[in-house]
């Protein structure tokens, strides 16, 4: 007995010598950076989505890639100053998340043979990243988040009837707002629904952005802007205090509230861009890769949301989710993946 508990041990510190010994002679590890505008529960469910995937393909931290993230916490000028980090630290590939980040990079690395994989940008060829989606060039490919724009209004027709007014805070800075906003303002067009739109700069201003449209709109709709994602906790109390529905334009938002919406699971638009990482590690030009685009749409719910803005969800829509959100914590439900099954209103965990 002694003398097997010897040969394991042997044999397990031999491996592990191994291990050690085929990291320190073979290539040293890929290194990548990672940054993010800002802290929301979609963004970070891409990053989580990116290094979960990454790790299913292989890619084992301090063994065979290092990553290096970073946060720009809301500010363009951090966000520029790390992409520029980047360059300086040459590290093998970026991996961008939303608009604002990618184009600091995509600057960052011009004359540089750096790729940069984005994430969860919603119009890449608007936002200067890409020529076309089929042909992105530049060394430059990702994934697009874009929203089924008509499909989220017509959700909130049927669930909400008598709307007619809509209000809408964006950041008009923002490229990638401003591109979906007119996606928007058309599919309002086109259902008769009007428009109440108040602009902001910064997250500071959303909490009183959205008290001004209290008595000036039936529901409020949250568009592809991250200074206002950001500060969704400020929109989901003035919604629920003046019982106005809310309708996230971003499935992760929900978890925070709202009545729910129709979108792509951000971990799995981690997940693909992923996927183009590991093309491109492998030694595929970035710019000659399709820039990737969500395949399937999701429906999200949040009960407790819903029931305190006079919000009633039919069951069979409830069934069809994707994730029901209850009295759970946001930050904990918003990071899982999609394809789970129903949880009813009353779990308090996820």
């Amino acid at each position: 007995m002694k003398n097997k508990l010897v040969s394991l041990l042997m044999t397990a510190a031999l491996i592990v010598l191994l291990t050690a010994v085929n990291a320190y002679c073979g290539q040293p590890p890929i290194k990548i950076g990672i940054t993010q505008i800002a802290t929301n529960p979609g963004i970070d469910a891409i990053r989580d989505g990116f290094l979960s995937q990454m790790k299913k393909m292989g890619y084992e931290e301090n063994v065979n890639v290092k990553y290096i993230q970073t946060n720009a916490q809301g500010d363009n000028s951090a966000a520029q100053s790390i992409a520029k980090s980047f360059v300086n630290e040459k590290v093998d590939l970026i991996f961008s998340i939303t608009t604002p980040s990618s184009q600091m990079c995509a600057q960052a690395i011009k004359g540089t043979t750096i790729p940069l994989i984005f994430g969860a940008v919603t119009d890449p060829v608007a936002a200067g990243l890409v020529k076309s989606l089929d042909k992105p060039e530049f060394n430059i490919t990702g994934t697009s988040d874009k929203w089924p724009i008509e499909a989220q209004f017509d959700l909130l027709l049927r669930l909400v009837p008598g709307v007619k007014t809509v209000g809408i805070i964006h950041n008009p800075g923002e490229t990638n707002s401003e591109s979906n906003m007119k996606e928007v303002e058309a599919v309002c067009a086109k259902k008769n629904l009007k428009t109440v739109r108040v602009a902001v700069s910064n997250t500071s201003e959303v909490y009183s952005a959205a008290g001004s449209l209290v008595g000036r709109c039936d529901a409020i709709y949250v568009p592809a802007d991250n200074t206002v994602i950001s500060a969704m906790e400020s929109v989901v109390k003035v919604s629920e205090k003046n019982k106005i529905p809310l309708l996230p334009g971003v499935s992760s938002g929900v978890a925070t509230g709202g009545f729910g919406t129709i979108g792509p699971d951000y971990f799995d638009i981690g997940v693909e861009s992923a996927k183009l990482a590991d093309m491109v590690i492998k030694g595929k030009n970035a710019g000659d890769i399709p820039v990737a685009t969500a395949k399937k749409y999701e429906l999200f719910f949040n009960i407790k949301s819903a029931k305190l803005t006079g919000v009633t969800i039919p069951d069979e829509l409830l069934e069809k989710a994707a994730k029901v959100y209850g009295d759970i914590e946001p930050a904990k439900a918003a990071t899982k993946k999609s394809r789970r099954k129903y949880k009813k209103a009353d779990e308090k965990k996820d």
